[in-house]
């Protein structure tokens, strides 16, 4: 890698490093293929020719009803080596059913209390509700934890089958082509914090001031990992505890797709300001049906409008990109329309919407 110097440095910047993880973007990829968003469309198409009608059932059976997944991420929290999948899908299926509830319920109740639970549905009820404020997640969606208590073993074998089933069939071929936009995030979250230190990054991809509180209490937070995601569901995740802070960031939300993103944004309003007078549809109207057909005063004339309102109003359609002047030897000017910014809009909407 090449020498980084660090511009600013604050209590953070020390605590922070990156890494890559197949392992985690195997298990949000899964969430991500349950309800695909327009950008991740080509990769389930993909993944549909490569894996059976079983398989999408089983993701639906296994994943569905866990928060789509969600309640899984934290299994590869304390796993070494994130390069080594299929040794992570043993060590996860020899984990024993405390340690495996430990991870699934988010490590917010001890290991020692779960224990003393007998991993019992109402014991184990109970003591999340003595933290029931770190694990808010669990009390949405109508989560229901008793499938899996009821055969803790079972249900981690099945999970791992999942798993290894994706990647010996589809995932494993992807790795290659994922790793470019892993290492172009990681370069660009180290620019940023060779810039603004770890302050500086931790607000930037997080949009949070400050740390999460120690958890427990007196494990001091020691450690801070960005590890990007290519396949992920929301922007960002973070997971907190026993002295570790785990960042999970959308490998695309570079500074350079960002500033390109707020450029559509304001290329947008410019377009739905446009778009946004009646008057100023019907004569996009008229030059869409006439192409270079129509000029000022045909406009006017077919619509009952004057002049100047109609020269107002192409003016505006002008400056949104939405239609191109033509100029003819009788100096007459006709307008054509810029069909493309109009089909451009939705994707401008929805980078902004998702990405930012």
């Amino acid at each position: 890698m090449p020498l980084q110097v660090i511009e600013m440095t604050d209590p953070l910047t020390n605590l922070i490093r990156f890494r890559t993880s197949p392992v985690y973007e195997l298990m949000l990829s899964l969430s991500v293929m349950l309800h695909p968003m327009r950008r991740d469309s080509a990769w389930v198409a993909r993944a549909r020719e490569a894996l059976e009608p079983e398989f999408w059932a089983e993701l639906a059976a296994v994943y569905e009803p866990y928060g789509k997944g969600g309640l899984f991420f934290e299994m590869a929290i304390d796993y070494s080596d994130h390069e080594d999948v299929e040794g992570f899908f043993e060590y996860v299926r020899a984990l024993d059913p405390v340690h495996f509830v430990f991870y699934l319920t988010g490590r917010v109740v001890p290991v020692e209390r779960l224990a003393a639970t007998r991993l019992e549905p109402a014991a184990v009820w109970a003591a999340l509700d003595e933290v029931k404020e770190l694990c808010y997640w669990l009390y949405q969606g109508d989560i229901s934890l008793e499938p899996i208590l009821a055969d803790v073993p079972a249900f981690q074998e099945r999970l791992t089958a999942l798993w290894r089933r994706y990647w010996n069939t589809f995932f494993r071929d992807e790795i290659d082509a994922l790793r470019p936009h892993w290492e172009r995030a990681i370069r660009d979250k180290a620019s940023i914090l060779s810039r603004a230190g770890g302050q500086g990054l931790f607000e930037y991809v997080l949009g949070k001031s400050e740390l999460p509180p120690p958890l427990p209490p007196d494990h001091p937070i020691t450690s801070i990992v960005f590890i990007p995601i290519y396949l992920i569901p929301s922007p960002v995740y973070m997971f907190y505890g026993y002295g570790n802070v785990t960042v999970l960031f959308d490998s695309e939300r570079t500074e350079a797709r960002r500033t390109e993103i707020e450029r559509g944004k304001e290329q947008a309003l410019t377009v739905l300001k446009a778009l946004s007078d009646g008057s100023r549809l019907d004569i996009l109207r008229l030059i869409a049906r006439h192409e270079a057909e129509m000029h000022g005063k045909k406009i006017a004339a077919k619509l009952n409008l004057s002049a100047s309102a109609v020269s107002r109003h192409l003016s505006q359609l002008r400056d949104a990109g939405l239609i191109e002047e033509h100029m003819h030897e009788d100096r007459t000017i006709t307008y054509r329309l810029q069909q493309s910014v109009i089909e451009r809009l939705p994707n401008m909407l929805f980078e902004y919407l998702w990405y930012t």
